[in-house]
């Protein structure tokens, strides 16, 4: 039996829908696959910068430490701790100028306050037991704490602060032996959490880097999605001009095949009737044969 033109046609327009369908499911997976991507690598990228910044602190922390802290001409700015409570806080030179004795987490407050970088880092050192009532903790700093006394060695989350979002990270202050010379009086021993530092840096510089990528995603899958769609274009039509094809062949058999029916009957006619012929004239020949002897007799 002869297919059916507009059923066909209906069969290829419903495949190509489905081709559609399903080419657009796929890009706009893989689209947002690569988006999410981006999105991690933000955040990848901040907790390393994040990391530095703590690292750098930590380090800075540990070189005063290591000389005891460090004396300077005390100011209005920067006035004599009135937390430290060690021998020769402040002294005299030989020349009379008095200096008073600033301990690590003095100098490393007073440099995070004073010095902050221009891209809007913020960071502070903080404690649950702190000397200065200043570096007691906020609700997330508290939070952050509680975990290194459960042994976490890093607390990272991001927060919003003054309407901007921010990746908060802290790690903690372990009590090494030159915390001892401020801290003793508190019941500290080496090894113990005396409090931690923390740092938190806007992401807003690392989206501005992440929107320029997904504009170029979003025009790097628009192409391919539009390649794919000329492609399924190309090959609907290649198949509609294939079917019509079948389709004509096809129709071509049958008027052959209903031709070769036609001839096959007109000539098994034909057959017949020279078979009935050639009997007819047989039985003539009997006949003239039967009359012939039977004249003949006596």
């Amino acid at each position: 039996m002869m297919d059916n033109p507009g059923f066909m046609h209906v069969s290829w327009g419903q495949r190509y829908a489905l081709g559609v369908l399903i080419w657009s499911v796929l890009v706009c997976l893989s689209m947002l696959w690569n988006l999410r991507q981006e999105e991690q690598s933000v955040v990848e990228m901040a907790t390393v910068a994040t990391r530095a910044n703590i690292q750098k602190d930590i380090g800075f922390r540990k070189w005063v430490a290591s000389h005891g802290g460090v004396y300077v001409g005390p100011t209005g700015h920067t006035p004599p701790n009135p937390y430290l409570e060690v021998p020769d806080r402040d002294v005299l030179t030989n020349t009379g100028k008095a200096l008073t004795l600033m301990n690590p987490a003095y100098v490393l407050r007073e440099m995070q306050t004073d010095f902050p970088d221009n891209y809007g880092t913020k960071s502070r050192i903080t404690s649950i037991k702190p000397l200065n009532p200043a570096n007691a903790p906020d609700e997330w700093e508290a939070k952050a704490l509680r975990s290194f006394e459960q042994g976490s060695r890093e607390f990272v989350e991001i927060q919003e602060i003054d309407g901007q979002s921010y990746l908060r990270m802290m790690e903690p202050f372990i009590v090494e032996q030159g915390c001892l010379k401020c801290h003793a009086h508190q019941g500290y021993k080496v090894g113990d959490v005396r409090g931690g530092i923390g740092s938190s840096v806007p992401l807003e510089r690392f989206y501005l880097h992440r929107g320029e990528h997904n504009i170029n995603v979003l025009l790097s899958y628009g192409a391919i999605w539009l390649i794919g769609l000329a492609a399924l274009g190309v090959s609907y039509r290649r198949d509609i001009r294939m079917s019509a094809a079948r389709r004509q062949a096809q129709q071509k058999l049958h008027q052959q095949l209903d031709e070769l029916l036609r001839f096959q009957k007109l000539t098994v006619g034909r057959e017949l009737r020279m078979k009935e012929l050639v009997e007819e004239n047989a039985a003539m020949h009997n006949q003239l044969d039967s009359a012939k002897h039977g004249g003949m007799r006596p």
